[in-house]
């Protein structure tokens, strides 16, 4: 078998073997309901999650500032024995009252924020109440799917066993040049020429072209760039 033989074959077994894989992809429309069902509760208990982590978050953050709030307070009031004159008198009281103003305000914070993760948390624990009866149903269509998959699973090991096995029998270079094309060129790197036209993009092979093809020659697509493949009678 010749090198063009074996990078044509090459692609026939892994264009089989992307047909097998996306056959396994799509999902039965059995599966596919409970699949959106699970997914959708999963990712509405990863949103209340992460509400109230934020909430948790802006808690700590509140506190830490009601406490040196605070402590700022006591220091003010402190300070308010030791004024000599009305008008230190006066400057004291108000920063304690605007110290004492935002201490307020921080409490107030604080209980909103408090509220408002409660109430999340009822919601997440209502989700994750009737997530273990969801999660059962979920594992056993997605066994019975993948179950039915057996058949796909064992074609597509022997064929990316057959595949692995063609490119061990290649040269470096060219197996190297090859999953470089298969990479640009959407998958397909080899291109069968049919009534001397490439079958991928088209493109009219020249006589010169195709008596390379012909003698086995390795040769490429002038408009796309494939390796192409032309088949030879046998001798």
């Amino acid at each position: 078998m010749s090198e063009v033989d074996k990078l044509w074959e090459l692609q026939t077994v892994l264009s089989a073997l992307n047909e097998r894989e996306k056959q396994m992809a799509v999902k039965p429309e059995g599966f596919a309901a409970i699949d959106r069902e699970y997914q959708s509760a999963n990712d509405e208990m990863s949103r209340l999650q992460e509400q109230l982590d934020g909430l948790g978050r802006e808690r700590r953050r509140v506190d830490g500032e009601l406490s040196d709030q605070q402590e700022t307070l006591r220091k003010y009031q402190g300070q308010l024995m030791q004024v000599k004159n009305q008008q230190q008198y006066a400057a004291a009281w108000k920063e304690i009252d605007a110290t004492r103003k935002h201490v307020k305000d921080l409490e107030e914070s604080v209980l909103r924020n408090m509220t408002e993760a409660d109430g999340l948390q009822q919601q997440l624990d209502g989700r994750r109440g009737g997530h273990g009866e969801l999660e059962s149903r979920y594992n056993v269509a997605h066994d019975e799917w993948q179950h039915s998959l057996g058949d796909l699973k064992k074609e597509a090991e022997e064929l990316r066993k057959r595949a692995e096995a063609l490119e061990a029998t290649l040269p470096p270079r060219l197996r190297n040049e090859f999953q470089r094309i298969l990479k640009q060129r959407n998958g397909v790197a080899v291109a069968r020429v049919d009534n001397n036209t490439c079958s991928a993009c088209r493109t009219r092979i020249r006589p010169a072209l195709a008596q390379q093809l012909k003698r086995g020659d390795l040769a490429f697509c002038e408009g796309c760039h494939r390796i192409l493949y032309m088949e030879r009678p046998s001798s």
